[in-house]
């Protein structure tokens, strides 16, 4: 039961992350004209990330035995866990930083400073989705052959 609560709460936690990562590059993209590419990938991934969780928690909702390949995803290393924690990294990435404070010049600078940082934060953004997509392959998968055992 214990396991239950617990993969619970790590789907629960996935879907709002990957829900605060959408408002971010929505957002991102709205706003700054010709944004890369990056925020366009990021947000398709969560979006398709949300998806599956969903669809996971519905299966943990519908009342039907969970096999223990399944109950295995929400163990403490497994693959929802690392999920999350992939999640929650790219979502500290996406954070707005801070208003500029100082005088004309120095805003301009951190401003400045601020802009250039994405590309190099965005090697470590492609990094972490591809640990993402290897993840959601996992899931998917055990999602898969779970659903094959209810039918």
């Amino acid at each position: 039961m214990a396991e239950a609560i617990a993969l619970g709460a790590s789907i629960i936690a996935v879907m709002r992350i990957s829900d605060r990562i959408i408002t971010l590059t929505k957002q991102y993209i709205e706003t700054v004209r010709n944004a890369p590419r990056d925020f366009h990938v990021i947000r398709i991934e969560a979006s398709a990330l949300k998806a599956v969780f969903e669809g996971l928690e519905l299966l943990q909702h519908s009342g039907n035995f969970l096999s223990n390949n399944l109950q295995k995803l929400g163990e403490r290393d497994g693959p929802i866990e690392g999920r999350r924690r992939s999640v929650s990294e790219l979502e500290k990435l996406l954070e707005p930083s801070p208003q500029p404070t100082g005088n004309g010049k120095w805003r301009k600078i951190q401003t400045t400073l601020g802009n250039l940082a994405w590309p190099f934060e965005g090697g470590k953004a492609n990094k972490l989705l591809d640990e993402i997509s290897r993840y959601k392959a996992t899931i998917t998968l055990s999602l898969s052959t779970e659903q094959a055992y209810v039918t």
